[in-house]
């Protein structure tokens, strides 16, 4: 591991990264649970980090990566950063977690995001033109948009690996999200060209899709006529989260497994987050 944590700053060997601090925070963490990444946005002109030292952003994160690799601290380990906004999310313990800010890290990755084919090019939300090698035609696992994203480049992804696997290993962090997945509707960083079941494989040190046993993170539909209980852990004895079952041919995303029941996200009929929870994995078919 190249990076490491010391005194809730991030260092690299003997010094620590570069520090351009931010003050859209809200005091210290109480119960830190999750790293959630994000992208910027933004072309390689962009300064996010010096964006995010101006009150006037009203947003932050704690760690910013460029596309040369460059890693920048915004916000220390141990202050709540304003990076996740209006969130939710049901954790593998079972526990509801609303407002994510104060439970959770956030990595801010320098990208364009969605981009559209325009006049025969590629192009961000600016208009700045993106070549084709570095875009990729991909439908957001919600279903929405479907178009050319612009891909990580491999400095990017090696950097933001090293630094995840610093933080977790320090704060004990065991649960990596997108901000798509606290925010569905809302957002749709860090999008498909983050391939993110191979970064948290990386991070954890885990064969590519052992964190849900075969095939990992993929779509699979319920298959039950009486339809599917979604609970609170990873049993029958865990309560259900709502009184009707998931209905037969429901689209579902598996994002972990224990023996043999999978922790999912249920989608609606637009391909959006609808709630997560825990199902028997017997009634699941791949889609």
């Amino acid at each position: 591991m190249t990076y490491r944590v010391r005194n809730h700053r991030l260092a690299f060997g003997s010094s620590n990264v570069e520090l351009v601090r931010s003050p859209n925070v809200s005091g210290n963490h109480a119960d830190l649970r999750f790293l959630i990444v994000h992208y910027t946005a933004s072309g390689p002109g962009a300064n996010i980090a010096k964006y995010f030292s101006k009150s006037s952003a009203k947003v932050s994160a704690h760690i910013v990566v460029r596309r040369d690799g460059t890693v920048i601290q915004c916000v220390p380990f141990d202050t709540i950063g304003w990076h996740a906004g209006k969130s939710r999310w049901i954790s593998s313990n079972g526990q509801t977690y609303v407002g994510l800010n104060k439970y959770s890290i956030g990595i801010e990755i320098e990208n364009w995001g969605p981009l559209k084919w325009t006049g025969g090019e590629w192009r961000s939300w600016t208009g700045a033109k993106v070549e084709n090698s570095r875009v990729i035609e991909a439908r957001h696992k919600f279903g929405k948009p479907d178009c050319g994203w612009e891909t990580f480049t491999e400095a990017q992804i090696k950097a933001t690996v090293e630094v995840a696997q610093a933080i977790c290993e320090q704060y004990e962090i065991t649960e990596i999200l997108g901000h798509d997945d606290i925010s569905p509707g809302r957002k749709i960083d860090p999008g498909p060209a983050w391939e993110m079941n191979s970064f948290k494989a990386r991070v954890f040190g885990r064969s590519e899709g052992s964190d849900v046993g075969d095939p990992g993170d993929a779509l699979f539909v319920v298959r039950s006529a009486a339809g599917l209980n979604i609970r609170s852990g990873p049993g029958a004895t865990f309560d259900k989260l709502q009184n009707d079952p998931l209905p037969d041919g429901t689209l579902t995303e598996v994002i972990e497994a224990d023996g043999s029941w999978r922790y999912v996200v249920a989608l609606d009929a637009n391909g959006d987050a609808e709630m997560s929870g825990w199902v028997h994995g017997r009634w699941l078919v791949e889609a």
